[in-house]
């Protein structure tokens, strides 16, 4: 039996996912007419890539908060539209280091102008002041459900 909900709150579960849905749809079109082929989970993995390239899949998967099965998948297809490469760590050869390509390398400038322009369209006629409040909910609510997980991998 589901849990009973507190009377008088209401829960946008279905608006966050319908949310989620709509910066995705965003973020691609963007992408798009910045000449980019990359989608969202990609291109975070190039921004994190682009503050420094050579770390392994894991702390890769921690950075952007992806599962280590949807990073694997992701950087197969970044490796393949020639934007990143894996090499095998000298140190220990059972890991694979990310780096990027020069063509990945190149696609910083537009990713950047895409993810500004996505920013101005997502906050316009936000205060500072309700920019602020919303970044401080929604750390609020991830702790919640990463306290709930107990810090389980693929939880971040």
């Amino acid at each position: 039996m589901p849990p009973a909900r507190k009377p008088g709150l209401r829960y946008p579960r279905l608006k966050l996912a319908y949310f989620n849905k709509l910066i995705n749809l965003t973020m691609t079109r963007l992408f798009r007419s910045g000449g980019l082929d990359v989608t969202r989970e990609q291109e975070a993995i190039l921004r994190e890539l682009l503050q420094g390239d050579g770390i392994n899949q894991a702390e890769l998967a921690a950075r952007t908060g992806q599962d280590r099965n949807n990073l694997s998948r992701t950087l197969d297809l970044l490796v393949r539209k020639r934007l990143a490469y894996r090499d095998v760590s000298d140190t220990d050869r059972r890991q694979s280091l990310v780096f990027l390509t020069d063509k990945g390398k190149a696609l910083e400038s537009a990713a950047y102008a895409a993810v500004n322009q996505y920013r101005e369209i997502l906050f316009a006629g936000f205060s500072q002041r309700e920019v602020d409040a919303f970044a401080l909910a929604i750390e609020r609510l991830t702790s919640n459900l990463e306290s709930f997980l107990g810090g389980q991998p693929g939880a971040r």
